[in-house]
């Protein structure tokens, strides 16, 4: 079968183009309801943060006319919505029109008020109900990329946009990713994702690879919102610094780009654990 985990569309500016198009998202303590904290008036009509699909209300409506399969929502609360308008900026231009107080990205929305009105002009988005039971195999306990990753077809529910046991990307079936590009053009990227039928031994792998290690009371309950953006923000600029890595043309350069992404993982580890992938992201930084 073929799968593809869903990708955010390109946008212009880096993390400053991805700020002012995603925004954050984050949910309450019981996965009910998502908080949204954006730019607006826009609303995308499709967009991923983190483990989340979000959608217009537009969209909404369109998918639930589709015959995808595994097709429910969760509510969404405005937060906070900031008045920026980049949408009539020069989508073209080498840098934004306006750069957020203090030069971070997250500053578009994280030192704006909150405007109500334009708020109420929005269109409501609302959030895909993920199916997570699908199992994801690896070849080995230790991965160094999605390559050596697989769907385990064989645990599969059925539904056409996923995600799994072990978290990490959204998954798209073909017939999800024709549906969006016939309904959605170019407003999302795929990538095609390795599946098989598993082994039972594989299954079993993959089973002992999530399986908690002792039972916990929940180690975050404490984490304010304040927390979790922190948290977030460390993470990407982690996974930002691993990125430009490759590129850096000196071993220095290399050293000191590595050097930094595990500070921020290490800095983020101070405020809650680390998940899977990011732990393992810093296991292996560390043994280079």
């Amino acid at each position: 079968m073929n799968f593809y985990t869903f990708e955010n569309k390109k946008m212009p500016w880096g993390d400053y183009g991805n700020t002012l198009f995603a925004g954050f998202a984050y949910p309450d303590e019981n996965d009910e309801i998502i908080y949204i904290e954006r730019a607006g008036p826009f609303v995308p009509a499709i967009y991923k943060k983190w483990n989340m699909i979000l959608v217009s209300e537009s969209t909404r409506q369109k998918s639930e006319k589709s015959d995808l399969k595994g097709i429910q929502f969760i509510n969404t609360i405005f937060k906070k919505i900031v008045d920026i308008d980049w949408q009539n900026w020069n989508l073209e231009a080498d840098k934004p029109k306006i750069y957020p107080a203090g030069g971070e990205p997250e500053n578009y929305i994280s030192t704006r008020k909150h405007n109500a009105e334009i708020a109420e002009k929005m269109e409501a988005i609302w959030c895909l109900k993920l199916d997570k039971e699908t199992l994801i195999g690896r070849k080995q306990k230790n991965v160094s990329g999605r390559d050596e990753l697989f769907i385990i077809e064989n645990s599969w529910t059925g539904n056409d946009i996923f995600i799994s046991k072990s978290a990490g990307h959204i998954y798209l079936t073909e017939k999800a990713k024709k549906w969006l590009e016939e309904n959605l053009p170019e407003l999302a990227n795929f990538r095609e994702f390795n599946s098989k039928i598993a082994t039972q031994q594989e299954i079993d792998f993959a089973l002992d690879y999530i399986k908690p290690k002792q039972a916990k009371v929940d180690p975050f309950a404490h984490l304010t919102e304040k927390d979790w953006k922190n948290y977030q923000k460390l993470i990407e600029q982690a996974n930002k610094l691993v990125v430009k890595s490759k590129s850096d043309k000196t071993e220095k350069s290399k050293s000191t780009s590595i050097s930094k992404a595990i500070d921020c993982l290490k800095n983020a580890e101070q405020t809650r654990t680390l998940g899977k992938k990011e732990q393992d992201l810093l296991n292996r930084l560390t043994e280079k």
